[in-house]
């Protein structure tokens, strides 16, 4: 296992700014250094914190205690083995990647082809820096306009689609992910989380999406549960919703 990397072994202290009422795209740090240096950001603007080691991971994983990661992997696994697909079988397009703390997760747990793609740099940067050799390839870049994005779901014969908070709050639009699913097998793995008031048809694209395709019969989904995400940093608690399903037309 990858070493983990903690306040102790770097060089700053953080600061969450805890305001009532602040979305999470919101919400502001401050990171303070040892020789004196200060940098206020809000958590939202992955480039920078994705920058600085250790930072997303302290703040968003211990601080915030995000369990969208642990717990997409293990619904997912748990899900496919009980459909008789093992967790080495599964060949994953990790969509709005980060700097790898979900396919950490998968990986974890014996999924062994792993692709990512986010539309920051300093992402994959991060991913490489942090889990070096942990994707068999990372795209930067967005979802519907990336050339390689058709080739490696076919050249890695990718059969399952993860997307951990990047549906929704201004992220992967609902069209460029249908365009993307469309490209899977008949089959293939499905497996998403989505902020709670996203899901219902009628709430936004996705949840308009997710009502269309299982009612045509082209999607079953086989695990959908309501859970929490994570704290804000004021400490209210934020609700999302794990959705497990199969290509099934």
């Amino acid at each position: 296992m990858r070493p983990s990397l903690t306040l102790a072994t770097l060089d700053y202290s953080v600061e969450l700014e805890s305001v009532p009422g602040r979305e999470q795209s919101e919400e502001v740090l401050t990171v303070r250094y040892g020789d004196g240096r200060t940098d206020r950001m809000r958590l939202h603007e992955y480039d920078r914190v994705y920058s600085i080691p250790g930072l997303y991971e302290e703040v968003v994983q211990r601080r915030l205690e995000c369990a969208s990661p642990a717990k997409i992997a293990a619904a997912l696994v748990a899900t496919a083995a009980t459909d008789g697909d093992a967790a080495s079988e599964l060949r994953v397009f990790d969509l709005g990647a980060g700097n790898g703390v979900v396919a950490e997760e998968l990986s974890r747990r014996e999924v062994h082809t792993l692709v990512g793609l986010d539309n920051v740099a300093e992402a994959r940067d991060a991913a490489e820096r942090d889990r070096p050799g942990l994707y068999a390839e990372y795209l930067v870049g967005d979802l519907d306009d990336h050339p390689r994005v058709p080739a490696v779901i076919d050249e890695h014969r990718l059969n399952c689609l993860v997307a951990v908070g990047a549906l929704g709050l201004g992220h992967i639009p609902a069209a460029s992910f249908d365009a993307a699913w469309r490209r899977f097998p008949l089959g293939a793995w499905l497996a998403v989380t989505v902020p709670e008031d996203l899901v219902p048809a009628g709430s936004s694209g996705f949840g308009d999406w997710l009502e269309i395709e299982m009612t045509a019969g082209r999607l079953e989904v086989v695990e959908r549960e309501r859970y929490r995400h994570r704290l804000l940093m004021d400490g209210s608690e934020v609700f999302y919703v794990v959705i497990v399903g199969r290509k099934s037309g």
